[in-house]
């Protein structure tokens, strides 16, 4: 859905803020941008609609060259999320979502469809909030409307900013469920720019780890990056307690379990077989007896299974 090759982004000063990056973003997947301030995520991001023009190289959505098509048409067709959301502070919520189907020509009953829908897809009660402005909402709700924007028209593509920056820790974290559990039902190819690298592990289907200068120091699903950065720098920002977050992003291998089978009991800690290897470790330690019991299918893992099971999960 979207590929770069070859993109570079100097200035007239002769600052390169992307270099040569080549990266590809399949359809329906999670981008997650992710490295220190000056490393070209916010650039990158931001020429794949043409906020940022590339100096060299190649940028496709969809097949179609974005140098080659017309700047505002290839903007509606792309969602944008920023941090704070970004709502025109004049407009009601039901405009601000509006905003880019009115930019289409859609008539108005279309369009009011359209905003009701957008509404209840983010939880926000079209009667309750259709009508207030945005200093009338929370942080949280103003980024929900700023998500029911951007996805308001449709769009093959959403572009996020560190959309969930703003709020407090607890409302991010909200949120951040509330978007994976969104895109699970939208399936959008999303580019996502975060400095939080806890945040792109949890949102990304891949994250692409830069450096200063814009360079790409790797791309891969996060249990990749976390199990085998491929540079001191990837393993330093990734953090010490990489094997840990590996842990949270492995699924339990289904296929891999034992044969052997429990019963329910007081000292045995059910786990549910679409958890996380982390959630399986957790529950075995806790275990008066250090077993778990994966249901529904009833079988049980001992401490001596973990490891054989998540190599098995990285296969």
């Amino acid at each position: 859905m979207i590929s770069l090759q070859d993109v570079t982004k100097q200035y007239p000063d002769g600052t390169v803020a992307v270099h040569d990056l080549t990266l590809e973003v399949d359809e329906g997947l999670i981008c997650a941008l992710v490295g220190p301030s000056g490393c070209g995520k916010t650039t990158t991001m931001r020429m794949i609609n043409r906020l940022i023009e590339p100096t060299s190289g190649s940028i496709q959505v969809a097949g179609e060259n974005v140098t080659s098509l017309d700047v505002q048409q290839l903007r509606r067709r792309i969602g944008y999320v920023i941090q704070n959301a970004g709502l025109f502070p004049h407009y009601t919520v039901r405009r601000n979502i509006a905003t880019v189907c009115r930019l289409l020509g859609w008539d108005k009953a279309k369009t009011t469809a359209r905003v009701d829908e957008m509404l209840d897809l983010v939880d926000l009660d079209p009667d309750t909030f259709g009508d207030r402005y945005p200093h009338q909402l929370s942080g949280g709700q103003r980024q929900r409307v700023g998500v029911a924007r951007a996805l308001a028209a449709d769009p093959p593509v959403m572009l996020m900013d560190e959309p969930f920056g703003a709020v407090d820790p607890i409302a991010r974290e909200r949120l951040q469920d509330e978007f994976l559990a969104l895109h699970k039902r939208v399936r959008k190819t999303v580019v996502l720019v975060t400095h939080d690298i806890d945040e792109a592990v949890k949102l990304g289907d891949r994250i692409a780890v830069m450096r200063q200068g814009g360079y790409l120091e790797q791309y891969d699903r996060p249990a990749v990056i976390l199990g085998f950065p491929t540079s001191d720098f990837v393993a330093d920002f990734v953090g010490s307690d990489r094997a840990i977050k590996r842990l949270r992003v492995s699924p339990i291998p289904v296929a891999a379990l034992g044969e052997e089978k429990v019963s329910p009991g007081p000292e045995v800690i059910d786990v549910a077989q679409n958890s996380s290897m982390y959630d399986l470790l957790a529950a075995v330690l806790q275990s008066p007896a250090s077993l778990a019991r994966v249901t529904p299918g009833g079988q049980a893992v001992r401490i001596g299974d973990i490891d054989r099971l998540m190599q098995a999960s990285q296969a």
